[in-house]
This record gives C-alpha cells, sequence and structure tokens, in this order.
C-alpha cells in the first residue's frame, strides 16, 4: 500500500500532477512575499536545512509545473497554487511566464574542479557546463509539454550579435544543437580516465567560451500544443530561469566564484542558487539566524549583498505559520490515500486527537495517590491546605496529571514555608503562604513530563505535538506523520477504528527520532550527538526537580551572551561544531534572550532530541550555564 508520507522528498514523486496536488501554497507564498520581483532580478542564494523545502519550491517553479497549472483541466485543489503564482507573475494571462529548469549539481560538475588546469580553465569549463545544461534543460522542458520548435524564437538583447551568430540562435533546434555540442565537449573532458593536458583539451575538444547568460532574455513560443487543454496561437515570451540545486555539493572555491558570476547584473535569465548551511559561512548563517537579514560576507571587492544579491533562509519562523503549512499538507496526503477516502477521511488531527486512553491505570493512580499523601504529610500540610492548593489547578485537567500539579504545588509550597520544624509535633499548616492563583498550562505540562517518565504516560501524541516536533521542517513532519499514517492504514485494513492510540503514537514518534539521530550523517556527528546528550541530561535532572521550577521544563542551557560572541568569532573547532549542530537542527541557535537582567544566547534542543531524551517541546525553559561548562561538554574541546 502506498503511504505518500512515506515518499518524504519529492524527487521521488514522478508524476508532476500528483506532486504538485500535494504541494500547500502557503509555503511557496511566505517564500516570494518579502521581497517578489527581486527573486527573478537579482542573484537568490537559498539557504536551508534538508526537508525544509527548497526542492519542492524549485519544482513548482518548473515551466512543467507552470504548464500543468495553466491546464483547463488542472484539479481544483491547486487552485490556492495558482493563485499564488499568479500573483507573482510566474503566471500571466492562464500561461507561464516563466521557462525555468532545476538543475541538480551533479559529480561532474565537482570534478571539474579536480582537472589539471589552471583555475580560470576551470572555472571557464564550469560555467559553460552550466549554462549548456541550462539551454538543454529549458528545451526539454519545453519538449516535455509537447511544445514544438518550429514555434519558438530565440530573444537575444542588444548588442549581441557576435553571440547571436556564434550560437546559432538564429533557428531554436541549431541553438540547441550548439549548447549540445559544447555540453559534450565538456562531459567528454571531465569523464576521460586520463584528462588531456590544457592545450590538447583546448586544440581537441573546447577552445571557446560558452556565454549566453548575459545576451539571452527569452524564448517567445508563437503557438502552444494544439490541444482542449491548452491555448492556441498565443505569442508569449518566457523568461528563463536556471535553479541550480545542490549547490553545497560543489568545491567551496567552485561556489564562491559561481556566486561571484551569477550576481552578474547584466544577466538576463532569473537564477537561484540552493545550498545546505554547510557551504556558507558560519558567521553570515547565524547572523541570518539572528536577525533574519543579511550581514555582510567575504565578498569580492565591489559587491554588496541585498544590492548585488539576496540571501533567503528557508524557514517558517513562527510556529503559528507552520501549523498552517503542516495541516494542509496533511489534508492533501491523506485526501491522496485511497482507504481514507474511501471511508471519507480528509484530516488526520481527529485520528491523532485521542484522549481517552491515556490517563494511569487505577492501581498506578493509586500509587501516585500515596505519593502525594506521603509527600503532604512529611510537610505537615494539613487537609485544608492540600485542598486549596489543589483547587488551583484547572477543572478541566485529567485526574492523573491534576494530581501530578498538586504534587508540584506541594513542594513549591514546602520550599516557600519558613521554620517548618518550630511547629509543634501535632501541629499542622493550614494555610498557604504562596498566593492564590491558578496554576498555568506550564505546570500542567511539567506534571505531564514527569508522569511520562514516572509511570510511562503518553505525553507525544495528538496532532499539536506532532506539529511541535517537526521543528518547523516539512520533510521531518511528513516523516514522523508517516510513521503514524503507517499505523493508521494497518488498523484500516484489519477493520479496525481508524484512529491510533496515546500510547502507540509516542512509541512511534520517540522511535522514530531516536533512528533519526542515529542516521545523522553530517560533519562533527559524533561531537554533536554528544554534546546534545549532555544538554540533555541536565535539562531531564532540572524538569523532574520535584517543584518543577522551569513549569514545562527545560530543553536548552543559557551561554552569556558576551562570551557566546567572544567563542564564535574566533572561529574554532567549538564554532564549527555548532555550525553543523544549528544547521540540522540537533541544536537551535536563540541569541539576545533577555532574562533575569541578562542577555543570554540560548542552545536548545532540536524537536528530536526532545522527543529522544523524554523533555518538553515547550520553548523558553533553559539551564544558566557558562562558555567553560559548555565546552567541558564537547569531546576534544577540553575545559
Amino acid at each position: 500500500m502506498d503511504n505518500p508520507f512515506k515518499k518524504r522528498r519529492t524527487e521521488l514523486i514522478t508524476d508532476r500532477r500528483t506532486l504538485l496536488s500535494l504541494v500547500s501554497s502557503v509555503p511557496i507564498e511566505e517564500f516570494f512575499e518579502p521581497e517578489k520581483k527581486q527573486l527573478l532580478e537579482k542573484l537568490t542564494l537559498v539557504v536551508g536545512t534538508p526537508g525544509c523545502g527548497k526542492t519542492t519550491i524549485a519544482q513548482v517553479v518548473e515551466f512543467e509545473s507552470l504548464y500543468n497549472l495553466c491546464l483547463e483541466t488542472a484539479s481544483p485543489i491547486n487552485r490556492d497554487l495558482v493563485d499564488v503564482l499568479t500573483g507573482h507573475e510566474l503566471i500571466k494571462d492562464g500561461l507561464p511566464a516563466i521557462l525555468g529548469h532545476r538543475l541538480a549539481m551533479s559529480t561532474n560538475f565537482r570534478d571539474i574542479w579536480e582537472l589539471p588546469y589552471s583555475e580560470q580553465t576551470r572555472l571557464a569549463l564550469l560555467r559553460a557546463f552550466l549554462q549548456s545544461k541550462a539551454v538543454l534543460g529549458w528545451f526539454n522542458q519545453l519538449d516535455v509539454m509537447g511544445v514544438s520548435l518550429e514555434h519558438v524564437e530565440i530573444v537575444m538583447g542588444a548588442n549581441s550579435e557576435s553571440v547571436f551568430t556564434t550560437t546559432a540562435a538564429d533557428r531554436a533546434e541549431s541553438f540547441r544543437e550548439y549548447a549540445r555540442s559544447i555540453e559534450l565537449a565538456i562531459f567528454k573532458i571531465v569523464t576521460s580516465l586520463v584528462p588531456p593536458d590544457e592545450k590538447d583539451m583546448a586544440e581537441n575538444f573546447l577552445n571557446t567560451s560558452y556565454d549566453v547568460f548575459e545576451v539571452l532574455r527569452g524564448f517567445r513560443v508563437r503557438r502552444w500544443p494544439g490541444s482542449p487543454d491548452a491555448p492556441v496561437d498565443t505569442d508569449v515570451v518566457l523568461r528563463p530561469m536556471i535553479i541550480v540545486d545542490d549547490a553545497h555539493e560543489l568545491h567551496p572555491t567552485q561556489f564562491t566564484q559561481l556566486r561571484d558570476w551569477l550576481k552578474t547584473k547584466a544577466m538576463g535569465v532569473s537564477r537561484w542558487l540552493m545550498c545546505r548551511p554547510d557551504i556558507v559561512s558560519a558567521d553570515d548563517y547565524r547572523e541570518a539566524l539572528a536577525k533574519d537579514v543579511i550581514a555582510e560576507e567575504d565578498m569580492q571587492p565591489g559587491s554588496t549583498r541585498d544590492r548585488d544579491y539576496i540571501m533567503k533562509l528557508m524557514q517558517l519562523g513562527t510556529a503559528k505559520r507552520f501549523k498552517h503549512v503542516a495541516t494542509d499538507i496533511a489534508s492533501r496526503y491523506i485526501a491522496s490515500i485511497p482507504e481514507f477516502r474511501r471511508r471519507g477521511i480528509s484530516d488526520l488531527k481527529p485520528l491523532l486527537n485521542q484522549t481517552a486512553a491515556v490517563e494511569l491505570a487505577p492501581g498506578v493512580y493509586r500509587q501516585l495517590e500515596e505519593k502525594v499523601d506521603k509527600l503532604a504529610q512529611d510537610a505537615r500540610f494539613s487537609k485544608t491546605l492540600v485542598e486549596s492548593l489543589h483547587a488551583r489547578v484547572r477543572e478541566d485537567a485529567l485526574a492523573d496529571e491534576s494530581l501530578a500539579a498538586l504534587r508540584i504545588l506541594i513542594y513549591r509550597e514546602k520550599n516557600k514555608t519558613p521554620q517548618i520544624d518550630l511547629l509543634g509535633d501535632d501541629e499542622l499548616l493550614d494555610e498557604p503562604v504562596s498566593d492564590d492563583k491558578k496554576v498555568n498550562s506550564t505546570v500542567l505540562e511539567g506534571a505531564r513530563v514527569q508522569l511520562m517518565h514516572e509511570f510511562e504516560r503518553p505525553y507525544y501524541f495528538g496532532m499539536d505535538k506532532l506539529i511541535a516536533a517537526s521543528n518547523w521542517n516539512i520533510e521531518q513532519f511528513v516523516r514522523l506523520a508517516g510513521t503514524l499514517v503507517d499505523e493508521l492504514l494497518a488498523r484500516v485494513i484489519r477493520n479496525r477504528e481508524p484512529y491510533l492510540a496515546p500510547k502507540a503514537q509516542h512509541v512511534a514518534l520517540v522511535g522514530q527520532a531516536k533512528q533519526a539521530m542515529a542516521d545523522w550523517d553530517f560533519p562533527y556527528n559524533a561531537v554533536v550527538r554528544a554534546l546534545v546528550k549532555e544538554i540533555a541530561v541536565q535539562c531531564l535532572a532540572k524538569t523532574l526537580q520535584g517543584n518543577a521550577p522551569l513549569g514545562a521544563g527545560a530543553n536548552a542551557i543559557g551561554i552569556p551572551q558576551e562570551e557566546m560572541d567572544a567563542i564564535l568569532r574566533r572561529d574554532g573547532r567549538l564554532a564549527r561544531v555548532l555550525h553543523f549542530a544549528f544547521a540540522y537542527n540537533a541544536l537551535m541557535f536563540v541569541p539576545g534572550y533577555r532574562c533575569k537582567n541578562k542577555v543570554w544566547c540560548l542552545l536548545e534542543l532540536g524537536a528530536l532530541p526532545n522527543l529522544a531524551y523524554g523533555l518538553t517541546l515547550n520553548r523558553g525553559g533553559f539551564i544558566e550555564s557558562t562558555l567553560r561548562k559548555l565546552q567541558a561538554m564537547v569531546p576534544g574541546e577540553g575545559a
């Protein structure tokens, strides 16, 4: 049985219409909204962790996707997506305005760096290889949608006569063939068992530059495929767009050279450079995370970011915004599963939000009651005082979590009660010292976390917890949800009720988190794993303290901001370890956090470590620490 949630990467969905039916319009709108037209005019450096949606957006703006969306038979489910793309002028008058092609960086591009040639020659080969593949990709996009080259005209800019003649741009077919000859020549050089020396390469393979990006302005389509689903005899000029995906696969110097070339203002081709944070300078990435604005990178003289190019971080910055995206994606995926569709199931939330089986069994509940009674007796609290404290717990709380919250209040009241030893042997405290405010939701959350560890009461269940466990990362959400949907499908096949008990959800999510952490495969992953464990152990000890001093508990440590600034400026080993921890959501970077008249830099555990170690998914609870203590947590860093 096909579970679309298990196809975590959109590249695995080969049918374009199926892919589009699963794409939410919300992240697309979020991506385009702030900069709008600049994203098509300037080089846009799109930076994001795996699974954040980079490739999905790249596929959506490809010509094949835009054309499919414009067809009259396009699914109504894509109407919002069409509206967003039309609003940002990727679709105009019901037709694509962009001829986009996504080009993933293969090993052949990286291999150019290893050729025994001068750096200038290697850069020329890289540029020519990328441009020739882009031209071939654009024509392939037209081919796939049935656009005949007989009805396509190459549009060049002013003063392009030489390039026009050299590249045979008078006819679309000859323009394509010339690009194919360039691509083939470079491919033979790169894949040679023994690369030719530079002079032989120039004489026998390639001795000409190939630069079309600076003069190419568009592809005029004079006639669209004649069918009931598409307009005909419509004269449209498509703006070429190249999306260089997985640019982090290049050598760092290649990446910088490519970026500096693509930022050329004269280019009429829209260009996006998509990469993981690994290849971006650690300092710039942290600044972008902290301010969501662009800091100065080590650029070439005369280059100014935001003037020459845009750095775009792929992240939905608030839980509320991501919740909208996750809910929409879940509905689309659920709707595509026949077993659910036949039963009229279109929403994941009610299948997960089942609380009836979450409370402690009667025998276990009595154990908790006995512990609370003993604690009250040891504290010399009268029944009246205990009842007064219990009245502060919200009435809608479940019985076991209400009792666990009462235990927390007893511990807190005990800590605030002075000179209890001065009471007589038969005297009990009747009046609380603390105020009589109702306990807030964080105390109840802390009670639930304590019950999870003490009695294995399920904690990670329900749609809200699933979304919180996703770190605002679409792939992580789909992966975690896929684990739950697998279990739901199994129940449906056995003709059982289509819902998942809290215990089953909890076990599945924790297991998936532990496996994902075991699969971490990025630089310093073992060091990051050890650091995460040290932080988690400290946070767990704080969380399980009887008085729950941080309410829901801790899942972060705080380092004084000035100390953190100092270590990050050094760009040493610890700074690099933290960079990869931030880049892959093992830790979250929260600078400038003000608390207790101090400014802290928080290192929050990512959602997966929180699941794996049984910590709250609420944010804000942290343990005060120091740079020296942080260094002691990192293997090989020393005290």
